[in-house]
């Protein structure tokens, strides 16, 4: 069953490809993805320390973490092979098409197993599953709009209520 959690600290320490989301409802995207051999760690440099190249304006390109609505997350044992995990990478810039991608370095072993037909068909369907987990961000708007909600459906019963 995947993980739910509104904390970075309930993500994995190990290793995992991550998508980071944008947008809300229906207009969200997939805005990065990444790999980290400690996902914990990795996510929390770009969403609370923010020094990562990418949200620190090092690269062309970079991502505005108060953007950032969610982050999804895949594991699986053999991504603790820092060659399969690169290459599980490869191809997830293939099926979730992001807005950016990761600048890491590449090794030739990531590159000939993203290659290899069994490996790549074994990964495509591992993205078509649920994530490993995903973690919701509370954004300034959504806490807005839960508490109108909250606000509505409260008036709502007093009303009831009065009748």
């Amino acid at each position: 069953m995947p993980i739910m959690t509104t904390s970075i600290s309930d993500l994995p320490s190990g290793a995992g490809v991550y998508a980071m989301y944008g947008g809300l409802g229906s207009n969200t995207y997939v805005a990065y993805i990444g790999i980290g051999e400690n996902l914990k760690r990795r996510v929390g440099q770009h969403l609370y320390r923010r020094d990562s190249s990418v949200v620190t304006g090092v690269s062309a390109v970079s991502l505005n973490p108060d953007l950032v609505t969610k982050v999804e997350w895949w594991t699986r044992p053999d991504f603790s092979d820092p060659s399969t995990l690169q290459a599980a990478e490869l191809i997830a810039f293939e099926f979730f098409q992001p807005v950016l991608r990761s600048r890491g370095k590449v090794t030739s072993q990531a590159v000939s197993l993203a290659a290899n037909e069994a490996f790549r068909a074994s990964i495509m369907e591992f993205f078509r599953e649920p994530p490993s987990g995903t973690f919701i961000i509370q954004s300034l708007q959504a806490l807005v709009e839960r508490v109108s909600q909250l606000e509505k459906r409260i008036n709502d019963l007093e009303k009831r209520d009065v009748k």
